[in-house]
């Protein structure tokens, strides 16, 4: 593991996991691919959190290692490079589905409540917030997350309505949401929770025309992916004050920048990709990229890249 940084206790837990006494574990940064390719030198597999700084795919290429494991979602070098030089790649993806749709939850109870423009005002005049129970989650994207993000909020009293281009009728009803058209689906809800791969399909889905169809009280919530939607867009819609209220993990750019107004809107909630990270979610991600990296076994918690 040539560079174990990302997540507090990343070290630690490494250490802790099934596995984890046979790994070579660096705790200072790499900055360099010089650094990098001395570290996995003669390395047969080399272990990525998928949090820290990307491998440096000439390093990969100069020491040609037999894989690369992925604790978490691949998000690192061009994998045809790396398949052209016979290097696979293995990552251990929705791994986070509980962390994930536990924070889309709480995000949407804060912005629901005004929890956000309370904090630090006690003695104040508290703004009136509003309950959830009996109100309508649109949810856009029907994967681990979005599946368990619709049961959380069933829990507390909301109904669902759902959209995926995977979603079918009978699993739509199993669930007990209602499968909705996108555009129905947005207009038409009280709150909107985003759970979507980007990709080319996806890019800028929920763009200027259908973020014009939320109603100006809509609640938007999206830990997934910041080019799921026209920042730019939402940012006017935002200034002209016809959103009800937002609350974002993922950005355009992580950190915001200071003098982003997204960091001062009272009506959004801004925090720092931080949906996937809880200490259950990371050991899941580690303990099946150990298991994969030090034996070979794949439990069904791995997947190779293509």
């Amino acid at each position: 593991m040539p560079e174990c940084r990302g997540y507090p206790r990343l070290s630690e837990l490494v250490r802790s996991c099934p596995g984890g006494a046979s790994v070579k574990v660096f705790t200072d940064p790499c900055p360099t691919p010089e650094l990098l390719e001395e570290r996995i030198r003669g390395a047969d597999t080399v272990l990525h959190f998928f949090h820290a700084p990307p491998l440096a795919a000439e390093a990969l290429l100069a020491e040609r290692p037999r894989r690369v494991v992925v604790a978490g979602p691949h998000g690192g070098p061009d994998i045809s490079l790396l398949q052209r030089a016979g290097i696979e790649v293995y990552d251990t993806p929705g791994l986070a589905a509980d962390s994930v749709a536990e924070f889309a939850i709480t995000l949407l109870l804060m912005l629901a409540h005004r929890i956000p423009s309370a904090v630090g005002a006690a003695g104040d005049i508290p703004a009136a917030g509003r309950e959830l129970t009996g109100k309508t989650l649109g949810i856009v994207g029907w994967g681990r997350i979005g599946s368990r993000t619709a049961r959380l909020a069933q829990g507390i009293g909301m109904r669902v309505a759902a959209w995926s281009p995977s979603l079918d009728e009978e699993t739509a009803r199993a669930a007990g949401v209602r499968r909705l058209p996108l555009d129905t689906l947005l207009g038409g809800v009280d709150a909107v929770s985003l759970h979507l791969r980007q990709a080319p399909g996806t890019r800028q889905l929920i763009d200027a025309r259908r973020l014009a169809l939320l109603g100006s009280g809509t609640l938007l919530v999206n830990t997934a992916r910041a080019g799921l939607l026209d920042m730019a867009e939402l940012r006017r819609r935002l200034a002209a004050g016809l959103v009800g209220g937002v609350a974002l993990d993922v950005a355009e750019v992580e950190p915001l920048p200071p003098d982003d107004p997204l960091r001062t809107d009272p009506r959004v909630l801004a925090t720092p990709h931080m949906a996937w990270m809880t200490d259950e979610a990371v050991v899941r991600f580690l303990t099946a990229a150990l298991a994969f990296a030090t034996t070979g076994r794949d439990t069904g918690t791995v997947r190779r890249v293509a």
